[in-house]
């Protein structure tokens, strides 16, 4: 049986000084907005409607995704500044608009 510290020296040995690592193809790379998504369907649904403010609810029935979805989706659209939330004075200073942004 080798040792293997003996063949991991043996593999360190092989690599050209200054070759850069192999990189890696990330099937999920951040930032990137997935097909199908819970994400794009948000998105979706308020570029369809555009300038025009939406409650949560009204959000998570156009978009036809489940309310944590919805509420996922729209932390990392306004965290990618494609969304933009305002307060809902009308109910209470808590509760918020979305629409999406102009591009």
């Amino acid at each position: 049986m080798t040792d293997p510290l003996s063949w991991m020296s043996q593999q360190l040995a092989r690599v050209e000084p200054g070759q850069p690592p192999a990189r890696r193809y990330n099937p999920r790379p951040p930032g990137v907005i997935r097909p199908g998504s819970a994400t794009e369907a948000v998105l979706e649904f308020l570029r369809a409607h555009p300038g025009r403010f939406f409650r949560h609810h009204l959000i998570v029935s156009g978009a036809g995704r489940s309310k944590v979805a919805t509420d996922w989706a729209l932390a990392y659209l306004r965290e990618q500044g494609l969304v933009e939330a305002i307060s809902d004075s009308i109910r209470n200073e808590r509760y918020l608009r979305y629409r999406a942004t102009k591009q």
